[in-house]
């Protein structure tokens, strides 16, 4: 079985590494947006820029309240994603685990509300995340079968397993026909900086049918290399270019040495169509501590040879702190 690997992440995550998380091979994120009508997670923008600027793809989930009018929830929901004016890559995502009181025949029409109301404001059918018993007690009709209209919506299934080994799947609930994301852990300490807890999911299918998923086309940006400075290790130099220490190793077999000159391999950055034209004119960039072209690139849907280009950089790795590019 071919999977990619993913995280989903909110507030009780703190704050993320994302050029560490992208180093370790998380390939897209999930990351909360908003709760009922009322909740709004402090770090979505944080976490929808960072996970941007190290070309991983992006997707915000919205955590249902059944007793709460769902078209309030959809709107809200809608409009906070919006003040980022930019979509993500990935399908909008409603989070279904606690039924407040509600029963099945309640759950099921508002849930259906949300979905469709989401799906005409961003014109992709939403992906629904939940457990096997909630499924099975709340979003099913008498006798146990899921409502017509589940087989039309891609499922993003929580079932943990005692032990997780490579290629194990998870066990579907009944009436509804494949899985498309799969939690599969809650409890991970290395994908952060910080050490925090995050969840960690597997994506079923290629890295291609991963992009096709969300709707991007990858840009493969230009192969670069590194001149190795006191202090530098592998794991270091593959968080600063936002690739994975295993990639690094294998494009450089030799032992790591100060003046050393490294081959670092090219970056594939997903592009979403979502993402608005420039505004006509020219915009420009002040390089931050632990930018890379790369980054940048990521950062306005671009290219890092579009940037050097209009800032006549022969070489790549040639910018500074403070320095103030030009953004084609």
């Amino acid at each position: 079985m071919t999977t990619v690997p993913g995280i989903d992440v909110s507030y009780w995550d703190g704050s993320i590494d994302w050029p560490k998380v992208r180093a370790t091979g998380q390939r897209f994120m999930y990351t909360k947006a908003t709760e009922a009508n009322t909740y709004q997670d402090t770090t979505f923008k944080a976490n929808w820029l960072g996970a941007k600027s190290v070309g991983i793809l992006r997707g915000a989930y919205h955590f249902f309240r059944c007793n709460v009018d769902p078209q309030k929830q959809a709107d809200y929901y809608i409009n906070y994603v919006r003040t980022m004016n930019d979509d993500g890559e990935l399908p909008p995502a409603l989070d279904l685990e606690t039924n407040d009181g509600m029963y099945a025949n309640q759950i099921i029409p508002a849930v259906k509300i949300w979905l469709d109301r989401v799906e005409a404001a961003f014109k992709k059918k939403p992906i629904i995340y939940t457990r096997t018993s909630f499924l099975q007690q709340f979003v099913a009709l008498p006798g146990g079968a899921p409502p017509a209209w589940a087989n039309n919506y891609p499922l993003w299934l929580a079932w943990y397993p005692n032990q997780y080994v490579d290629g194990m799947t998870p066990s579907l609930p009944r009436g509804w026909p494949a899985w498309t994301i799969w939690q599969y852990s809650g409890d991970v300490a290395t994908i952060n900086g910080i050490n925090a807890k995050v969840d960690l999911n597997l994506f079923n299918g290629t890295l291609d049918d991963l992009n096709k998923f969300a709707g991007v086309t990858p840009i493969v940006q230009k192969p670069s290399t590194y001149t190795v400075v006191a202090g530098d290790t592998f794991d270091s130099i593959a968080t600063k270019f936002g690739i994975s220490l295993r990639e690094l190793m294998m494009a450089n077999t030799q032992l790591l040495t100060t003046g050393l000159t490294l081959n670092v391999p090219a970056l594939t950055v997903p592009v979403s169509p979502q993402v608005p034209a420039a505004v006509a004119g020219s915009r420009t960039y002040t390089v931050q501590g632990g930018d890379n072209l790369s980054i940048i690139a990521a950062k306005f849907s671009t290219t890092v040879d579009a940037i050097a280009s209009a800032n006549n950089n022969q070489n790549v790795n040639n910018i500074s702190v403070g320095q103030v590019l030009k953004i084609p």
